[in-house]
């Protein structure tokens, strides 16, 4: 069976004059049809493939228009009342975000996000049913159901953009100045479960509409059983030998089991899709090697007095290089089976430019399972340093906003969100210290939020750095730090850090909770171009994202003393 699907050669083109119709046997109106736009079998590819390809490129130039654009706001100093509530309402879709609740809490993407999701599939929808009919009502117009022949092109023109979304070395990123992972809740493509549990792709269900017509057309032509004979016919294996894998990996991205199981977890179309596949995999596999070789010396070690943080320390080549908020995905060599797999990790350093000599990328990971408690485990029992040799493949992401051209940023972070945003401190205060033109920033607020005092003291270092940097402490930079719960630290460890706390921050240690809704209202209220910058889980960015929300309908409405206030969200899950 397998062979006849291999036994002919692969055809890239076919002609476009229509041959093989008996058109004595159909009416004048059935012959004009199979002729006409949108209905002709011979020209289908450019009718709906190339349609798609188009709406996707529109979109993305649309994208690109609105990257271009921020770019250059944020490093204008001018104000337009016109614009500055235009920017507002873009930016309100792209920081408002709800929760519901199905035993557990579930949170949705930002509003442009289900917007872009919403277009996305009203125009699949309307190119896959707003052409009658679905089915020929005479055989003799052909075996090819108009409903079937349409999505099928609409599936292979969704392809190439299917791994354009998916790569990590990502052409879109690069267009848009959106990283990798923020592309990736777009289901139009593969990520269908980042917006909803059981939520198929629209490539999906073209896909399964390009397949379901022709088992009802030939049931209807008494065919159905010659058709699906595999030592007749290879046409329909080949398309279900794609279709099954399909389904099974959309079943895997539902929510509930991919977060239970994720570690286990014609011619110009093809070739497109292999060219962007390909030239991203290759990159992505140069970069490593160059920058690796034959992997990096690391040290990992334990923090603090607890057993549910891991440092990493990998030396690295003055050639790699990085900026504050980036990431890289990490494969440890000594690891056994884990050494199959890469993980992503927000830097916790900074890149020492101009030094010429190795940079150390610092990694801080919160325990959980797989590749984080297997480092756990080198180094408790007292072994507190594991030397191994790791591969790293970036960096990505980062905040592409010029921070210091706003008069205050506010750095937010929830737990280990912190590996995001101090090395971002860190950069802003150097640059606050040098000054120049394009440097407006006056003050830095942090807000961090841990569950104790033991969860704060690998940030000393971080915290301190950033302070060595600024002009003047009191005035150039708040600290906050919130303890969820009751203060863990062992001797004078407490005392310790409000002594370092009050040598770098006109704040102190708080408890509690943080008020976040009321700090983006204080941000919002506190000078006319404001910066925040939030990292941490789900519940804390949903919170963040829904105050500023609120903040960008104060400016529509035209109140309020900020005029810009940008937002800039990371989740470390």
């Amino acid at each position: 069976m397998g062979i006849i699907w291999l036994a002919g050669p692969i055809t890239w083109h076919s002609s476009r004059v229509a041959e093989g119709y008996d058109y004595d046997a159909m009416t004048e109106h059935e012959r004009w049809l199979i002729s006409a736009r949108w209905h002709d079998w011979y020209t289908a590819d450019w009718d709906y493939g190339q349609t798609t390809v188009e709406f996707f490129c529109a979109a993305i130039g649309c994208c690109l228009l609105f990257n271009v654009y921020a770019r250059l706001r944020a490093r204008s100093s001018g104000t337009n009342r016109v614009i500055d509530k235009l920017t507002a309402v873009l930016r309100y879709t792209v920081a408002r975000q709800w929760q519901f609740r199905l035993g557990t809490t579930y949170y949705a993407p930002p509003l442009a996000a289900i917007i872009a999701v919403c277009g996305l599939w009203i125009f699949v929808l309307t190119l896959t049913l707003a052409a009658r009919p679905f089915y020929w009502p005479n055989p003799a117009m052909g075996e090819s159901p108009p409903l079937a022949t349409r999505s099928g092109w609409i599936s292979i023109g969704i392809m190439p953009f299917m791994i354009a979304f998916a790569t990590k070395v990502n052409w879109v990123s690069v267009l848009t100045g959106t990283s990798h992972e923020k592309l990736q809740v777009v289901p139009s493509v593969e990520c269908a479960h980042h917006v909803c549990v059981l939520f198929p792709t629209p490539s999906h269900i073209t896909s399964l509409t390009h397949t379901f017509p022709f088992i009802v057309t030939n049931i209807r032509m008494g065919m159905m059983q010659a058709m699906w004979d595999p030592h007749a016919s290879s046409f329909y294996w080949t398309g279900v030998a794609a279709l099954i894998p399909q389904t099974f990996l959309v079943a895997l991205s539902w929510g509930v089991i991919r977060n239970r199981y994720y570690e286990i977890f014609k011619k110009d179309y093809f070739w497109a899709t292999l060219a962007i596949w390909g030239s991203t995999w290759l990159i992505r596999t140069g970069r490593t090697l160059w920058n690796t070789r034959l992997g990096l010396r690391t040290v990992v070690s334990s923090v603090g007095s607890t057993s549910d943080l891991v440092k990493l320390r990998i030396a690295t080549p003055a050639s790699f290089k990085w900026v504050p908020g980036q990431h890289v995905f990490v494969r440890v060599f000594g690891l056994g089976v884990h050494a199959f797999s890469s993980h992503p990790f927000t830097i916790n350093s900074v890149h020492a430019v101009g030094e010429g000599k190795e940079a150390e990328v610092e990694l801080i990971l919160r325990v959980h399972g797989g590749i984080t408690r297997a480092l756990a485990k080198k180094v408790e029992d007292g072994k507190r340093e594991w030397t191994t040799r790791v591969a790293i493949d970036g960096p990505y992401g980062g905040v592409h906003a010029p921070l210091e051209r706003y008069e205050k940023v506010y750095l937010l972070a929830g737990g280990t969100g912190a590996t995001f945003v101090l090395p971002i401190l860190t950069d802003l205060a150097a640059k606050m210290k040098a000054g120049g033109k394009d440097v407006v920033c006056k003050r830095v607020e942090v807000v961090i939020a841990v569950p104790d005092s033991d969860a704060y003291t690998w940030m000393h270092p971080s915290i301190a750095a950033a302070t060595s940097k600024l002009p003047d402490t009191d005035t150039a930079l708040g600290v906050r730090v919130y303890h969820t719960r009751a203060y863990s630290g062992k001797g004078d460890n407490k005392s310790d850090i409000e002594a370092d706390l009050e040598s770098v921050s006109s704040e102190s240690e708080l408890t509690g909770r943080p008020d976040l809704f009321g700090i983006v209202r204080e941000a919002h209220e506190s000078a006319e171009k404001v910066a925040i910058i939030a990292c941490g889980p789900d519940s804390f960015l949903y919170d963040v994202r829904n105050a500023v929300a609120d903040a960008q309908l104060v400016i529509v409405d035209g109140f309020g003393k900020c005029k810009d206030l940008f937002l800039h969200t990371e989740t470390y899950r």
